[in-house]
């Protein structure tokens, strides 16, 4: 097929038009490109598929990321309102700057736009950068309510994060879900950076697990707490959590754990040596770091768990886009020690 090759969303054909319409509103669908019928379901492009996803897993529509070709649309599609793209996390829109555009008019116009059109937001913001040791967002704010507190939704579970105090993207929910699909009953599990719980409470939701979350950040060890407490009916696992530096658990805990998740993406290299001293023999682990590609990736996690007796890798995707020239990519390994 000729066209151009783009991120997309699988869904039932029966729960197409609810989607796209979600999308579009949201400005993720990728409207010069053709919606492309596949079976019983409908391949959606969209601009960015872990946001994208996000949005239908709180629809409660069914839905699997793809990457395909797609036939671009014969008329160049007319503009929706909102130039500025963001991302929506509860009620709370957080703007992404534009490349060149650094006018907070031009965004404060957005925010307006945002707010008039998209039901859920009360709050704008924009994310100017990170900053510290918790890669915290420097938010400002633009429009509407000026509360950083919000709880969000994802596959029915409830999150409530204040922005600019944890580290919280809604655009790893389906990176959430498909760690905790992959985790067996019985297992134990240590969350190394777990921020405001989402690994954490996605597993507990599915298996009898026992999670263990740590997190330098109190208040991200406050807040997973919190949402614990939040879904503790939905929850089959149980999870402890735990305010530490990561550095320190082989001196604080024994290596009882089969499954490691390191999102750390900025840092996971310097806690290698951890995960292999936490491992109790054999262990999964779910490295996540930020880099220029897949092969760039799983080198880091073999080069990182070098610690460890044997590092056999499993598999590795790319888990969302960063900036033009990195993204955030997971190596899923094997370690023995």
């Amino acid at each position: 097929m000729k066209g151009r090759a783009s991120e997309c969303i699988r869904v039932k054909r029966e729960q197409g038009e609810a989607a796209r319409r979600a999308l579009y509103r949201h400005g993720l669908l990728a409207r010069d490109l053709r919606i492309r019928a596949e079976g019983e379901h409908l391949l959606i492009p969209v601009k960015d598929a872990g946001e994208a996803g996000n949005i239908l897993g709180e629809m409660g529509i069914d839905y699997s990321p793809c990457n395909d070709v797609f036939e671009e649309a014969s008329k160049p599609p007319k503009g929706p309102g909102i130039e500025a793209s963001y991302t929506l996390v509860g009620g709370i829109a957080v703007l992404n700057p534009r490349r060149g555009i650094e006018d907070l008019a031009y965004y404060k116009r957005e925010a307006e736009k945002i707010l008039e059109r998209i039901k859920p937001a009360r709050s704008v913001y924009i994310k100017w950068g990170t900053h510290g040791t918790y890669r915290l967002p420097r938010l400002i704010h633009l429009a509407g309510v000026d509360d950083t507190v919000t709880i969000h939704k994802e596959y029915g579970l409830r999150f409530k994060v204040d922005l600019a105090k944890v580290y919280f993207n809604p655009r790893l929910s389906y990176e959430h879900r498909r760690v905790a699909e992959s985790t067996s009953h019985g297992e134990t599990v240590l969350d190394m950076f777990t921020g405001a719980g989402g690994f954490t409470i996605h597993i507990a939701s599915l298996r009898r697990a026992r999670i263990l979350a740590v997190d330098l950040n109190h208040y991200a060890a406050a807040y997973t707490a919190i949402n614990l407490r939040l879904n503790k009916s939905l929850l089959k696992g149980v999870a402890s959590v735990l305010r530490a530096d990561a550095r320190l658990l082989p001196g604080i805990h024994h290596p009882v754990f089969t499954r490691i998740i390191m999102n750390n993406p900025t840092m996971s290299r310097a806690f290698g040596g951890v995960a292999c001293n936490m491992a109790a023999g054999r262990a999964t682990v779910h490295y996540y770091t930020l880099t220029i590609s897949r092969l760039e990736a799983v080198e880091e996690a073999v080069e990182s768990l070098g610690h460890c007796k044997r590092v056999d890798v499993l598999e590795s995707r790319k888990v969302l886009d960063y900036s033009p020239e990195k993204s955030v990519y997971v190596a899923d390994v094997e370690i023995s020690v």
